[in-house]
Order: structure tokens, then C-alpha cells, then sequence
């Protein structure tokens, strides 16, 4: 279902890149995100049994990010299980990411409740969110790129701090953790997709690349500024991943994190069949999912898990 609603919506991105193009694009993302037996399907997740009881919990929520890298596959894990598998952590893994699902979605009513009632029994929550309340207001924001981020950035920042707040008053022991996405969008005919987002960065002299690199920064620094003020927020990064496992000299996953802004992410890690902004799954060990896994494991999971660090292969 999810791939199927993936490759309809990128049907509908490429027909056109006008701003009237955000009410199906929405549309189609969200449908996800409201099929009536969520909640229920949810709750079955949470009293099912830890994959890993003696370990430590991991909550995994909010959208279709997670719903690629930490759901169970054809081989039973998922990617995010295999890199912790790979790296030596041990730690039980509770999905109950919605795919298309939005921080305002997340920050009230139901989802709110059951995301509250997991945390209490779950010594770290990651939070994957924002990507789609950006896709969702940009296409319709017509002003300058920065402006449009400083209100998409007024939106969805107070609604963060619900979430994170919540699930702080629910289990005050639990760590937080989420992280920015990397650069995306280096697939075949994904400047479609770009375009879409920040028309204004491809006007002569705007800055084409850099301009929109520029900005999707600003969205991912959302959660630096969460850490910054809620001390149960700890700082994950997976930035640069892509680009470095493509052998791209000017980013860096070392301690000056960065990417080469006048870079998309590689095309081959971010095809067009997972919609230019969802890591690709095929490739095995070299798909985008599997190298973007892989640095959150070792830039963040290792050293919070006292994991061995110690690579070893796993079978996919």
C-alpha cells in the first residue's frame, strides 16, 4: 500500500510543478496517514512482545521515514534493526510510525494519547517528523524561500515541543532523539520535486542548489534547537551520509558534519521509486536506507547504547 501510494504521488510530481499541485500531493500522502484502523493497529503494536526484552526499548513514531528504515521486511528486520545488529547493540524495537503522517497530527488527539501511553514503557522515543508538513504547506508558499520557512518553522516548532514535552511528562526517564534527514532528492527527474518546494531558488542568480540545500538546513536545525533547550533531547545526525558513501569529497560525516550544498543526495540513494525524499531499499548493504541506517547507528546508537562498535556482516 505504502509503495503504491509513493508511486502515485510521484505520477502527480511530475505532471506539474505548479503550486496547485500541493492538493493532490497532500492528498495522496495523507491518505495514508487516516486509514481508520491506525489507532487500533497501534495499540496491538505496543502489547505485542519486545522483539529484544532483556534490552533496551526503542519507540520508533512518526512518518513514512520510519516506515522505510525501521519497519520489518521481507527478512524480518528492519533496517534500523540490522545496522544495530551490525554495529553489536542490543536493543528491543517498537514501530508505530504512520506513513504520511504530520507533527500537528502527532501533537494532539489520539495519536497524542497512545504515543504517551508507549513511552512509559520505553527507555528511548526517535521521532521522525516535519518531513511532511513541509511537503505539505511549501508548493503553497510563494514568497521569498527563507520567509517560507520561517513559517512553516512558526507552525510546526510549538507542536514539536508537545510532543517531546509529553512524552517527557509520561516517562521522565526516557531519552528523545531525532534528527534532520540527510540531502535528498538526487533521483531521475526529482528536480521536479525541488522546483515544487522552493520555487524561488532556481530564478537567475538565486542559487539553485545551495539555495534549497540552504533552507532544508534550516527545517533540520528544528531539532538541534529542541536539544538545545529540553535536556532529555539528545542530538542525532545521519547529514552527509549519502554523499559520503558516494565518494563525494566535499561532505563530511566526521566532526565538522557537513554536505556539499551545491550537491543533491546521490542519485542512486534516493531513486525516484521512493519519491526523491525516502532512502532507497534495493542495494542491500549500498541502499540508502541500509548507508543512512548505518550512521545513525555508529554516530549516535553506539556510544548511547555501549554497543561494541565492532562491525559484523548481516545477511539481507
Amino acid at each position: 500500500m505504502a509503495t503504491m501510494v509513493r508511486l502515485a504521488l510521484f505520477s502527480t510530481v511530475g505532471a506539474t510543478i505548479k503550486a496547485d499541485a500541493v492538493e493532490p500531493l497532500a492528498g495522496l500522502v495523507a491518505e495514508r496517514a487516516r486509514i481508520p484502523d491506525n489507532s487500533l493497529r497501534i495499540k496491538e503494536v505496543l502489547n505485542a512482545p519486545s522483539n529484544n526484552p532483556g534490552a533496551p526499548q526503542i519507540l520508533v513514531v512518526g512518518d513514512s521515514w520510519a516506515e522505510v528504515t525501521a519497519a520489518g521486511s521481507a527478512v524480518g528486520q528492519s533496517f534500523f534493526q540490522r545496522s544495530l545488529s551490525k554495529y553489536g547493540c542490543k536493543a528491543g524495537v517498537t514501530n508505530i510510525a504512520i506513513d504520511g503522517s504530520t507533527a500537528s497530527e502527532w501533537s494532539q488527539g489520539a495519536l497524542l494519547e497512545i504515543l504517551k501511553i508507549g513511552a512509559k514503557s520505553h527507555d528511548y522515543v526517535w521521532i521522525s517528523l516535519v518531513g511532511n508538513d513541509a511537503l505539505f504547506f511549501l508548493p503553497g508558499c510563494l514568497k521569498k524561500p527563507a520567509e517560507c520557512v520561517d513559517e512553516l518553522l512558526a507552525e510546526v516548532t510549538p507542536q514539536m515541543y508537545k510532543i517531546v514535552d509529553a512524552i517527557h511528562e509520561a516517562n521522565p526517564n526516557a531519552k528523545v532523539t531525532g534528527f534532520g534527514y540527510d540531502t535528498m532528492f538526487g533521483g531521475i527527474g526529482c528536480s521536479l520535486v525541488t522546483h515544487l518546494l522552493f520555487p524561488r531558488c532556481w530564478l537567475p542568480g538565486a542559487g539553485g542548489n545551495s539555495c534549497f540545500n540552504k533552507q532544508l538546513l534550516r527545517i533540520q536545525h528544528l531539532y538541534d534547537t529542541i536539544a538545545s533547550n529540553r535536556s532529555f533531547f539528545k542530538r542525532s545526525s545521519i547529514l552527509g551520509a549519502t554523499q559520503v558513501a558516494a565518494g563525494d569529497p566535499k561532505a563530511s560525516t566526521g566532526a565538522d558534519r557537513h554536505i556539499d550544498m551545491d550537491k543533491m543526495g546521490p542519485a542512486k540513494y534516493w531513486p525516484d521509486y521512493e519519491l526523491c525524499f525516502h532512502p532507497g531499499v534495493i542495494g542491500g548493504e549500498d541502499s540508502g536506507a541500509s548507508v543512512v541506517m548505518n550512521e545513525f547507528v555508529k554516530s549516535f546508537w553506539v556510544d548511547e547504547l555501549q554497543c561494541s562498535g565492532v562491525q559484523t556482516s548481516i545477511i539481507v
